[in-house]
């Protein structure tokens, strides 16, 4: 198995993916609400790239969706809910499509759909995503970043992913960004927070008081669920 790790959404192309298994992570706070909303029972996931579109096709599919999202880290004006994981609850979501557009993480799964196969993963479901991935040959972790530039806690997550695909296989083969995001999360895993919270993105979350979505983004394993892209959406992969 060959591990690669692509720092930022807007780094991701065509040929970085093509023929490999990619895995998107944006953990504050994208795939951590996708996780959230796939436990609880969503039927799919669309992401988009823009409010536009998201409201486009709300008008299509009808009563049965959720518009979620954010930017800038804010309520989108005539969205249902925002970028917190820990507003789709299962009384909220269950048996509706949500439909989402945030700054980074759509847009990196938007670059990544010509991978052979796409996953979607976060703390919370970093062991599940493992365990789908260990028949894989070349891996390619995909984190999205912040605007185009390189955050800490995307990292940290591939890092942890690389340490869990470690201790289940032998002959590994590591691209120098993959060994810099094992040897960042090695660094700190005994405290993955205290390292994060000097990040850029999570001292904005934390000025906007969201430090219950901190604590949420940042619980390891919490849900035994896989995400993945099936052409058209983000389903729970059987």
């Amino acid at each position: 198995m060959k591990i690669d790790v692509i720092n930022t959404a807007q780094e991701v192309t065509s040929k970085k993916v093509k023929g490999k298994t990619s895995v998107v992570i944006d953990i504050l706070r994208a795939t951590s609400v996708m996780t959230t909303a796939i436990q609880n029972n969503a039927t799919q996931i669309i992401p988009v790239l823009t409010p536009e579109d998201a409201f486009q096709i709300k008008s299509k599919k009808g009563n049965n969706t959720i518009l979620g999202g954010e930017r800038n880290a804010e309520l989108i004006e005539g969205f249902d809910y925002g970028n917190s994981p820990l507003s789709y609850t299962k009384e909220v979501i269950e048996n509706k499509c949500l439909i989402i557009t945030t700054t980074n993480g759509t847009l990196a799964i938007k670059n990544a759909v010509e991978s052979d196969e796409l996953f979607i993963a976060s703390f919370l479901n970093a062991q599940a995503t493992v365990n789908q991935l260990i028949n894989s040959n070349d891996i390619v972790l995909i984190c999205s970043g912040n605007n185009g530039v390189y955050t800490l806690e995307d990292n940290l997550c591939a890092g942890f992913i690389i340490s869990l695909l470690n201790a289940k296989l032998e002959n590994v083969d590591l691209t120098d960004s993959a060994i810099a995001s094992l040897s960042l999360y090695q660094s700190t895993k005994t405290n993955v927070v205290k390292l994060a919270s000097k990040g850029y993105h999570y001292n904005v979350l934390k000025s906007k008081q969201f430090d219950d979505d901190l604590t949420e983004c940042f619980t390891p394993n919490k849900y035994d669920v896989v995400l993945k892209w099936n052409g058209e959406s983000i389903i729970k992969a059987v």
